[in-house]
């Protein structure tokens, strides 16, 4: 009997460590990463807009438990300024601390200043040791990716502009040391606007390979700069793809890299995700397309990384049904979980939402193997209407699943979606990659079943011009069970 409760116990306890919660408050939040602690917490960070619309912000950060539960939040906004903070790193030679990259401005008073930090911070998220580099009085350099080399340096991706220069977009890299304080830095060629979109480090080549978005008109453009550790020496490639230039990048192993972006179909105005390996060299090995569909867009995510290299799978973080590129879309998103093998095959896709509009902004592997992506969520059909962020987190475990006991209210996997949502005249099925075939049943608001339609096609579009205005709820069916479910409004 005692073997039997513990079973039932482990089996209870793992269940519950997967989830997807959101965390209401009444700022506006934008979260940017997330890490696991070293007691098997969770710490995520970002900014809070403290006037809407306009740059005002300050540093916000976060600590849950395992089970998703809020233990810290804690906000900075230091001087006589803006702070905010964009990537938290967990050494693996350190015990109760933890990297957190910003930066902090003036926005009054009698100085001018900005300046990017790495600072450390306990499990009580308390600062413990503080970290600045550089005072630009003149211009703006606004963090967003990095990486440390050897626990001693880190090198920081940045956003950079002057009043003086002609460019809006530039981005710079800082080499900072993290025992003395001391650092250097190099801002790229201002010809071209240039937008910054993440970083990797070849430790064979002793290379920062920074993949950034190019404004020339030459189109389709997804440059890689290859600096030396020393920042003196850079040399741009142009790593053959066939993505729009918006693209993010990740290491795959010592010797190959990944690239993922929008491929877009000029005669359709289609936009999916594809993904491209390239050598050290930056030679091609290999490019696959995700599949999407109509009236749909799928991106890399909104944020830094979407890509995770676990021991069984690589993991592409996908933003699924952009239909609108507006901060409020009207229009519910998912988080898309593309499971593919190391020859980038797909092999599975899960999706995560459709109850309001998502964000995904990083995903990372914790040490007990679970998934975990963060961002922030939007409810767009709060009445009144109000363009209000708030924090979200989703913890699958390694197959990409939510496994649920406790709790039914709790969204479980959904390997079918139906959108747009709300609709008019038509809805569309969307089957997962996995499902070649599937059966909707549509239901009125007092559970009678009103409409089926056998879903043949990995998108197929149905006529819904007959039924009146309402909430209808759903299922989708594929090899007897449920792999899709919620509730449709028609307007």
């Amino acid at each position: 009997m005692t073997l039997l409760f513990v079973v039932f116990f482990l089996q209870t306890v793992n269940a519950q460590e997967t989830f997807l919660r959101k965390y209401q408050s009444p700022d506006y939040k934008q979260i940017y990463s997330i890490i696991e602690t070293d007691d098997n917490s969770l710490i995520f960070c970002g900014i809070i807009k403290t006037n809407a619309g306009n740059y005002d912000r300050k540093g916000t950060i976060s600590k849950i438990s395992f089970v998703g539960n809020t233990i810290y939040t804690k906000d900075y906004d230091f001087e006589v300024g803006n702070s905010g903070f964009t990537e938290l790193i967990n050494l693996p030679s350190t015990t109760g601390s933890y990297l957190l990259l910003g930066s902090e401005d003036s926005v009054g008073g009698n100085k001018s200043y900005n300046s990017v930090f790495i600072h450390s911070i306990d499990n009580e998220l308390n600062i413990i040791e503080r970290r600045n580099y550089g005072i630009w009085p003149d211009s703006v350099n606004s963090p967003w990716d990095f990486e440390i080399v050897g626990d001693t340096t880190a090198y920081i991706l940045s956003s950079f502009r002057t009043p003086n220069s002609t460019l809006f977009y530039n981005y710079s890299v800082i080499r900072a040391h993290l025992i003395n304080g001391e650092f250097e830095y190099l801002v790229a060629d201002d010809t071209i606007n240039k937008a910054a979109s993440s970083l990797i480090i070849d430790e064979i080549s002793e290379l920062v390979k920074v993949n950034y978005f190019d404004f020339s008109p030459t189109y389709p453009q997804n440059p890689v700069a290859k600096i030396s550790y020393d920042l003196a020496n850079l040399e741009v490639v142009m790593p053959y793809s066939e993505f729009s230039p918006q693209s993010k990048m990740a290491a795959k192993n010592d010797s190959t890299y990944l690239l993922s972006g929008t491929l877009y179909d000029i005669q359709t105005s289609q936009r999916d995700l594809g993904i491209a390996e390239y050598n050290l060299q930056d030679s091609l090995l290999r490019q696959i397309q995700l599949p999407g569909g109509a009236d749909s867009v799928t991106y890399p995510g909104a944020g830094k990384k979407n890509f995770l290299v676990t021991s069984d799978y690589i993991w592409v973080m996908g933003w699924y049904n952009i239909t609108q590129y507006l901060p409020c879309s009207p229009c519910p998103t998912y988080v898309v979980l593309n499971k593919l093998n190391f020859d980038l095959e797909l092999i599975e896709q899960i999706f995560y939402g459709g109850d309001g509009v998502y964000y995904p902004r990083d995903i990372i592997e914790t040490s007990d193997y679970h998934i975990v992506v963060a961002g922030e969520f939007f409810d767009n059909l709060a009445i009144p209407f109000n363009c209000h962020f708030d924090p979200f987190v989703l913890k699958v475990n390694s197959e990409g699943l939510i496994v649920n006991t406790q709790n039914n209210e709790l969204p479980l996997a959904q390997e079918a979606i139906l959108f747009p949502n709300p609709g008019s005249y038509y809805l569309q099925v969307k089957l997962a990659v996995q499902h070649k075939a599937a059966t909707l049943q549509l239901f009125d608001f007092n559970g009678r079943l009103i409409h089926t339609e056998e879903i043949i096609a990995d998108m197929q579009r149905i006529n819904t011009s007959t039924l009146p205005a309402g909430i209808y709820p759903y299922r989708i069916y594929a090899k007897d069970r449920v792999i899709g479910s919620g509730k449709w409004v028609k307007e």
